[in-house]
């Protein structure tokens, strides 16, 4: 008899786009609990930089100190550099930076679902 390998759904805070890439590899090759929790904080980290992303794009690369009258760079700016590296890092310790996932439609994110 064999037992049927039951994995947790998406943690409910992940946007749309961490969900399909959890459904995606949580049963190729994100399996182990530890790995599974590793990868979230990775998926987490990719939501953070496309919020960045996203309030970046709204209010400009560049902010004006409301003090000094100065014009500096988008405070987010370091954050979202610093949550693309932590995804980075976390999906490359998973081995998951390369594709060796091909789906019937040919390879790539349009083909999670």
């Amino acid at each position: 008899m064999s037992e049927k390998k039951i994995f947790p759904e998406p943690p409910e805070h992940l946007s749309v786009k961490s969900k399909e890439l959890y459904n995606f590899y949580i049963r190729k090759s994100v399996r182990a609990p530890g790995q599974i929790a590793f990868f979230v904080r990775g998926l987490e980290a990719m939501d953070i930089a496309d919020e960045c992303t996203r309030i970046i794009r709204l209010e400009g690369l560049t902010v004006k100190s409301e003090r000094s009258k100065m014009t500096r760079q988008h405070p987010l700016l370091n954050t979202r550099k610093e949550a693309i590296g932590e995804m980075i890092k976390i999906f490359k310790i998973l081995k998951l930076e390369s594709n060796f996932y091909r789906t019937p439609g040919g390879i790539g994110y349009q083909d999670f679902v």
